[in-house]
């Protein structure tokens, strides 16, 4: 009877074995990378909760606990710095800055790119190449000769620093638009031309409107770029011109007002925060579109 026991156990020792060992990592798979995405998007978005607690605080309180929470839900800091920055102008200021150089850069690089990709001579290559080149060269390597050139140019406005938003964001975005370009078929075109249509005509009632998910998706790297942007409006525009030439006075020599500057970097990622809520869906379209190409 003992050894048949001291089998059994031997049996159930190794069932159990064998039962820990196959251990179903598909069921809870989808669960761990939940819990592991979880994660990583609070510690994401704890910048954004550090700002949004301590600008409803005094700079006493910032500087003595700056995790703790705001004792009571007061929003005269932003009311100050809304007055401090003039916030109505740089707003005005940065918004047709933005919009105007974002516009400019998605209708030259388009055209810029489909000509490149639908021309049948190998010299637009070289044009391409220079382009692809350009998004290599550090900004810092070129500011100074751009800062002169502006000056001679009498660049140094509003109006002015377009055109040199321009001149650098178009490289990366025809460097994008000639990937996605390249996808469109030619045959539209080619239909559309036997009847008589000119080429203009072809670009941008057949082929602009299919660009429609790469639009949405340099739109938004664009103005995410322009609308925070600090050392192009530094060394191009006057004092105080944009919101983050604005904030910039609140971080003086002497002294610093975070409770002020913590209040307008809220304030200024409000629209940028509303504008790429609106744009997701296309990003969205044009992810599932290349996905379902692909």
């Amino acid at each position: 009877m003992s050894t048949l026991k001291v089998k059994k156990k031997i049996s159930e020792n190794k069932i159990g074995y064998k039962k820990k060992e196959k251990f179903n990592w598909e069921k809870y798979s989808l669960t761990i990378l939940q819990v592991v995405m979880f994660i990583f998007g609070l510690i994401f978005l704890f910048p954004t909760f550090f700002t949004l607690i301590n600008s409803m605080k005094t700079d006493a309180e910032i500087t003595m606990a700056p995790l703790a929470f705001p004792k009571s839900l007061s929003f005269e800091n932003y009311i100050e710095a809304w007055k401090a920055m003039n916030f109505p102008y740089v707003f005005k200021n940065t918004l047709l800055i933005t919009v105007l150089s974002t516009a400019g850069i998605i209708l030259i690089s388009s055209m810029a790119a489909y000509v490149i990709v639908r021309s049948k001579y190998k010299f637009s290559w070289f044009f391409y190449f220079i382009f692809v080149f350009s998004m290599v060269v550090p900004f810092q390597t070129i500011m100074i000769p751009l800062n002169v050139t502006a000056t001679n140019l009498n660049l140094k406005n509003i109006f002015g620093i377009i055109p040199i938003y321009m001149g650098l964001g178009c490289p990366l975005a025809i460097f994008m638009y000639h990937g996605f370009i390249k996808g469109v078929p030619v045959q539209i075109e080619e239909s559309a031309a036997i009847d008589g249509a000119s080429v203009p005509t072809v670009f941008f009632r057949l082929v602009f409107p299919v660009l429609q998910p790469i639009h949405a998706t340099i739109a938004i790297m664009n103005v995410l770029w322009i609308w925070n942007d600090f050392l192009l409006p530094l060394i191009i525009l006057p004092s105080r011109s944009t919101i983050q030439l604005a904030q910039y006075t609140f971080f003086g020599m002497f002294r610093t007002q975070l409770s002020l500057a913590m209040a307008s970097l809220i304030i200024s990622i409000s629209p940028v925060i509303v504008f790429y809520l609106f744009m997701q869906k296309y990003i969205i379209k044009g992810v599932a579109a290349g996905a379902i190409k692909g």
